[in-house]
């Protein structure tokens, strides 16, 4: 069976200026169907990184098939008593928008989609997490208190860009990991929301290699701000995301529809796709599995 992959431009809205202000992306990739929502956003500086470490996170769409692996290049920045862990490639395409026109983006919106949404920012407010995240057109924000790691430390070693690593395991929220961490780097961090460690956590990856976080480079002189997007949130409990996020994952244009209010009919060569308005299985499971448990 051939795969059909393409991306077509649903909604547009423009400013006076001509540049994009929102433009809805609609991906159709193998039967499955994804939306992305393109659009330039004011961001908040929050503090001033002094040094940041590139991650490749990789993670599979079909928990059957390792050749369904996804990967993102993410950039953890860590500053004066806080952090944030992003996507490298989603800061880049941030830039790319607020010089595009809405024009550009509709002739070629692959280059302005792509990169995880999620930022986690560790100690901000003090004493917490706060997540940011985007399904489809809505921003959501979640506060949560630093989770607790309980980690076992082990007697396996590695080395991770010439830094002798040593490994602990823990369990978190529904999943078993391993990390390997450096005492050689001063911080006392990690990738996602990964840490509690004696040193800086260099990879971490579960124990189905469904989900992992390698380190692939470190600027120790960092002079980057650190930035929050100034949007409408609509803020929740990290349960109820899960839930928001899997009734999007699983019917993507029903949930456009019911948020919108507006009938969206998907047509493939003049005939109406109706098989990719129906709601579908999931082929992975998130990182945090225990959302389910509430």
């Amino acid at each position: 069976m051939k795969k059909i992959t393409f991306a077509m431009v649903l909604s547009l809205a423009l400013a006076s200026s001509a540049y994009a202000q929102n433009v809805q992306v609609i991906r159709v990739d193998g039967g499955s169907m994804s939306s992305a929502s393109v659009s330039a956003v004011e961001h908040k500086e929050i503090g001033k990184a002094v040094m940041e470490f590139m991650y490749d996170y990789r993670h599979l769409r079909d928990t059957s098939d390792v050749t369904s692996e996804v990967t993102d290049r993410m950039i953890l920045q860590v500053g004066y008593g806080l952090s944030k862990f992003s996507s490298y490639r989603t800061m880049q395409i941030d830039s790319l928008i607020r010089v595009s026109t809405a024009d550009q983006i509709q002739a070629n919106p692959d280059r302005y989609i792509g990169g995880e949404t999620f930022s986690i920012y560790k100690n901000y407010p003090a004493g917490k997490f706060t997540t940011t995240d985007k399904i489809a057109t809505d921003w959501f924000l979640v506060e949560e208190l630093i989770p607790v790691q309980e980690w076992t430390m082990t007697d396996e070693t590695k080395e991770i860009l010439g830094y002798e690593c040593k490994s602990a395991t823990c369990t978190f929220r529904g999943r078993d990991y391993i990390a390997y961490y450096t005492e050689e780097v001063p911080v006392a961090d990690g990738p996602w929301k990964f840490g509690g460690l004696p040193g800086f956590i260099m990879e971490v990856r579960d124990a189905h290699n469904h989900y992992s976080f390698t380190c692939v480079g470190i600027n120790s002189k960092a002079d980057r701000a650190m930035t929050i997007p100034e949007v409408s949130y609509n803020k929740t409990s990290r349960v109820k995301f899960y839930q928001t996020k899997h009734r999007y994952d699983t019917n993507p244009i029903g949930y456009l529809e019911a948020v919108s209010g507006i009938k969206v009919n998907i047509t493939s060569n003049g005939e109406a796709r109706e098989d990719l308005s129906k709601p579908r299985e999931l082929t992975y499971d998130y990182i945090e599995t225990d959302w389910k448990n509430y």
